[in-house]
Formats: structure tokens, sequence, C-alpha cells
């Protein structure tokens, strides 16, 4: 087990997992929220969290709330300090509570999309995020078709309810979304256990703990349990 009690920790996250964990993380602990949009080019998302891990080199360990990520990941290495990593695909294993739980979801559709309050957020148009910005283009009926035309190869949105908040608005708007997109709504239960052992420091096959002056690398994510 990595000691994170008694070190000088810095938490770099995405918003998304950030939104689930804010009130666990350690008060003596510097966390950095980074926004979900990154992942839309994994290049920037790599440079974003390279530069992020450089400029926190006087802290004993950084942790990232980051999984692979669309191989946003790969290659990044802190030179001076221990850097932990979430052992999964993306953040999706995290909220539902392992690497086993979202084998067993894919397995049921693998054509679902995932949604929690920290995905849905403020947009109007959380489905297509990435897409938001040409939104002003087309007009409404229009939109309606790209939108189903971007998510025609999926057939579930799931909403998952960590517990870690009141569901009732954020489920209202994810079954609005499923119904105009004509997907399937479901709702699965999350957990926050993947969580827990990220913040405790209780570090077993999920995690990738790396000493100093050691790279991510794609193959360190394979044979994924």
């Amino acid at each position: 087990m990595l000691d994170v009690k008694n070190k000088k920790v810095a938490f770099i996250v995405c918003e998304v997992i950030y939104d689930e964990v804010k009130q666990n993380i350690p008060s003596n602990w510097k966390a950095v929220s980074l926004e979900k949009k990154l992942h839309e080019k994994s290049d920037d998302l790599r440079k974003k969290l390279q530069n992020e891990i450089d400029s926190h080199q006087d802290y004993d360990v950084i942790i990232l709330g980051y999984g692979l990520c669309g191989k946003g990941t790969e290659g990044l290495v802190s030179k001076n300090t221990y850097l932990v990593v979430s052992r999964c695909d993306d953040c999706i294993a995290m909220l539902l509570g392992s690497v086993a739980e979202y084998k067993k979801q894919h397995g049921m559709e693998p054509g679902t999309y995932y949604l929690t309050r920290g995905y849905i957020g403020d947009s109007e148009d959380f489905a297509v995020i990435n897409f938001s910005e040409v939104r002003h283009k087309y007009d409404d009926e229009t939109w309606e078709w790209v939108q189903k035309e971007l998510l025609k190869n999926y057939k579930r949105l799931v909403f998952i309810n960590t517990g870690n908040y009141d569901p009732g608005d954020f489920r209202k708007k994810a079954k609005e979304e499923a119904q105009k997109l004509g997907l399937r709504f479901e709702e699965v239960k999350g957990t926050d256990e993947f969580f827990k052992k990220m913040i405790s420091g209780r570090y077993d096959g999920d995690f990738l703990v790396l000493k100093p002056g050691e790279k991510v690398s794609t193959e360190m994510f394979m044979n994924l349990d």
C-alpha cells in the first residue's frame, strides 16, 4: 500500500469524477479539476495532464482521476514523484465501481450511453456535448436529426445513480434525453468502492502505481479483470 495519508498529494481529476468525490477529498490534498471537454482530443488531454504533472513535482504523490481515456494518459510520466492512475479504460468503470461491472453492463448492451450529474452539467445538449459548439448552424429539427445520427449506434441510455447526490432532476433530464434520441432508458446503481480505494491508498489491481520516471503505457491496461 502506498501511504497517501501522511504525504503531500496532488489529485488531478476530470470534472465528472470530481463531482462524485469532492466531498470526500482529504482537506490536505490539492485537487485540480479539469474540464471533461479535454476528452475530445487525446493529444490535448495528454498535454494538459503532463503540464499539470510537471507543475506538481514538489508533491510526494500525484493521483490521476483518469483511466486510459482513449490513450489520453499514454506516455505520461512524473519524474520525481509517485504517479497513481486508475487501471481502466475510462471513468465509467469507476462510476460503476469496478471493471467487472462495466464488462457486465457492456455485455448486456454494448451500445450504451452513460450519464451522471457530472456528464449532464448545465448543457442542454449534454449527450453530444463535444459537438454543441456547432449547434448554431442548425435549426431545431435538423439538430435533432444530427444528434440521433451521432448516436445511431447506441441502443440504451443509462443513468448511473451513484448515491452521492439527489438524482431527481438529473434522472428526469436523462429520461427526457433518452426519449428525444429514441434510446431505451435504464437506471443502474453505482458505487463509491473505486473512489474509496483511490482516496485511501488501497491500490489493488484496479490501479497503476508508477515509480518516479516510469511512463504510463497502453500495455499496462491489458487483461483488465
